[in-house]
């Protein structure tokens, strides 16, 4: 790796896991023939549950889980501190095991990163990574999260909820209507909420009750948000998050469990998803389906079309049943709709919110 490579990829990587990096920390980039990124994966070493080569194997293990349908034809380990050495020499032992490539290895220790050459094993000259500007900066994005700790707590509920509950007489109308307009007049939401930059909180209300109440809609939410491109798929994705964040208490563990949903499948940085987990409705099937993909290190990506599948199916069949009771009980509640805020509502968005680089590729584990 050429020394100004060398520098702008370690320069870049925090940008890429989504939070600095420390002392205790390896990242493996794997990447296909085309040298486009598969996946980044961030560790830290300190949550090992056993010695260093433990840790490096059960790594290994999950990666092997993760990637066992992904052509991976290179392989990099990043370790930090004083420590690395070892840890990197460790970590691409294992990874060859398991997936016969050698590890281009590379150490960062006192803002210098230095490679490892595969045929001497010895590392090369120190290459200075401070006053190199990443793609990531040069692009806007925002600067990665201080740690693994701030970037999960960037996803917890705000201290003071910013909406109350649904208005009892319009939640009642939302509830009386079709499957199919509650989808609907939800989506309506969602979509005003990922393409403002001030976000209207009597749609939160809306899309929030909405999601709390009906598992149906909550899906096609779900499915909602992952249609499209990534940037519109971050877009709804984001606004899910913010919503969840900004509700009230009662509403909050069915949010988690979506926003997290939501995340998992958006292929966000796992700490997001992790963060989003913790306030999550424990008992909800939801929120265990994702604790255990995350887990198992299932790639959500092939998931998505399958599940957009099953969903609109769901939704067509619920309608049909409503509209043929409909049919049998006579006219009925009249439709819902959304009143329309005069004056925006203060904004949800922070400039601390996790960072997200939709340029990385697929993302995290």
């Amino acid at each position: 790796m050429k020394k100004s490579k060398l520098a702008e990829y370690l320069a870049q990587l925090p940008y890429t896991v989504g939070h600095q990096l420390g002392d205790q920390h390896v990242v493996v980039g794997a990447y296909d023939s085309d040298m486009k990124t598969v996946v980044h994966a961030a560790i830290d070493w300190n949550d090992g549950l056993g010695r260093d080569h433990e840790t490096a194997e059960q790594t290994t293990a999950h990666l092997a889980r993760a990637l066992r349908e992904h052509p991976v034809a290179r392989l990099v380990v990043t370790a930090y501190g004083p420590d690395g050495p070892a840890r990197s020499r460790l970590m691409a032992d294992a990874l060859q095991g398991a997936f016969g490539l050698a590890s281009l290895q590379i150490h960062v220790h006192d803002g210098h990163g230095r490679v490892r050459s595969n045929t001497t094993g010895e590392w090369g000259r120190a290459i200075a990574v401070a006053g190199v500007v990443p793609r990531a900066a040069l692009d806007g994005l925002p600067a990665p999260a201080a740690s693994r700790t701030a970037l999960l707590e960037s996803v917890a509920p705000l201290p003071t909820p910013l909406f109350r509950p649904l208005d009892p007489d319009l939640a009642t109308k939302l509830l009386g209507s079709s499957p199919l307009l509650q989808t609907e007049i939800a989506q309506r939401a969602l979509d005003t909420l990922a393409a403002s930059r001030v976000d209207d909180l009597q749609q939160m209300a809306v899309l929030s009750y909405l999601i709390a109440t009906t598992a149906l809609v909550r899906d096609s939410m779900l499915a909602h948000a992952i249609s499209g491109g990534d940037e519109l798929m971050d877009a709804r994705t984001g606004a899910l998050v913010r919503t969840f964040r900004a509700a009230p208490p009662e509403q909050r563990p069915q949010l988690a469990s979506t926003a997290a949903a939501a995340t998992f499948l958006a292929a966000w940085h796992p700490p997001l998803v992790h963060g989003l987990l913790r306030h999550a409705d424990k008992d909800a099937e939801l929120t265990t389906l994702v604790s255990q993909a995350i887990r198992l290190g299932i790639d959500p990506r092939p998931m998505r079309p399958a599940m957009t599948q099953a969903t609109n199916e769901r939704l067509a069949e619920a309608e049909t049943a409503w509209s043929a009771r409909r049919s049998t009980a006579g006219p009925g509640n009249a439709k819902a709709s959304i009143p329309r805020r005069t004056q925006p509502s203060p904004s949800t968005r922070h400039m601390d919110a996790a960072p997200f680089d939709p340029k990385a590729g697929p993302h995290q584990l």
